[in-house]
């Protein structure tokens, strides 16, 4: 059994990226991405944070971008409006979850999708099922970054993915499809979902359920990507499969935290800077 360290991926796009922002600097481009945080969700703001570190450490600058928990939806949106039309400004994002009078919807499709670094533009998604992508998001694009780096082969495995969300489900299933994996898009209301797991040779899962894969799901020799986070009745952080009774069957399996989770930010700034670079460079 493998487990998936993202560690060395990490490294080497960490280096590879900062000599590329040093060369686009030399060239007169300043890379900036600006964050949109709405209210006072402790969580969010400490990501935001953790995001704008990473960036520094590149060269990046990150800016983030407060507003109060009562702010409207249309005082967001007017900021958004703003960093769309700021040409200093190449990369927005919008921290969630937002509050729960704000309307979401409008919110994401007010994002220049050549500015959405998060992807949640949907725009990115169509672009991604008819075979053009301009940006992936970040966490699907993160998931088949690991399952590269161990050497998967992909053509005509059966691939599982448990979890049918915009953002990660749909996306990544269509990755692994492009891939030439045979598919299968479930979630925890599947009839007979044991079954569909237990037949995974690629099983891949995020549904926000603590350890909700078991051993019992899973079959000998499958390759295991958990994309959850969550925290347990302990306050331990874990992911949406059981580590514990899972990995003794699996061929590999990616762990939580130092998993998926690391690679996601290095996808988010890689994507931005291989854009910038495209548009400078050609």
């Amino acid at each position: 059994m493998t487990i998936i360290n993202s560690k060395s991926l990490v490294e080497r796009e960490v280096s590879l990226m900062q000599k590329q922002v040093a060369q686009l600097r030399t060239a007169g481009i300043v890379p900036k991405i600006i964050t949109v945080y709405v209210g006072s969700d402790p969580a969010s703001y400490t990501y935001s944070r953790q995001k704008q570190k990473f960036a520094s450490k590149l060269g990046i600058d990150y800016g983030i971008k407060e507003l109060a928990d009562d702010a409207s939806t249309e005082e967001v949106l007017a900021v958004i409006e703003q960093l769309n039309n700021d040409e200093s400004v190449q990369g927005i994002m919008v921290e969630m979850p937002l509050p729960d009078h704000i309307d979401r919807k409008r919110v994401v499709l007010s994002i220049s999708p050549n500015k959405d670094c998060d992807a949640i533009h949907p725009a990115h998604l169509g672009n991604l099922l008819t075979y053009s992508p301009t940006r992936i998001p970040n966490t699907p694009l993160a998931a088949i970054s690991l399952l590269e780096e161990i050497g998967t082969d992909f053509k005509g495995k059966h691939a599982v993915m448990v979890g049918r969300s915009a953002i990660v489900g749909k996306p990544l299933a269509e990755l692994l499809l492009q891939k030439e994996c045979t598919v299968t898009l479930c979630h925890r209301q599947s009839q007979n979902l044991k079954a569909m797991t237990q037949a995974a040779d690629i099983l891949c899962v995020a549904i926000g359920s603590p350890e909700f894969i078991t051993g019992d799901m899973v079959k000998e020799g499958a390759i295991v990507i958990d994309i959850g986070i969550n925290f347990n009745d302990q306050g331990k952080l874990v992911g949406d499969v059981d580590f514990a009774s899972v990995a003794p069957k699996a061929k590999a399996i990616s762990p939580v935290p130092g998993g998926v989770g690391p690679v996601t930010n290095v996808m988010l700034f890689k994507q931005f800077v291989d854009k910038l670079r495209a548009e400078c460079y050609g």
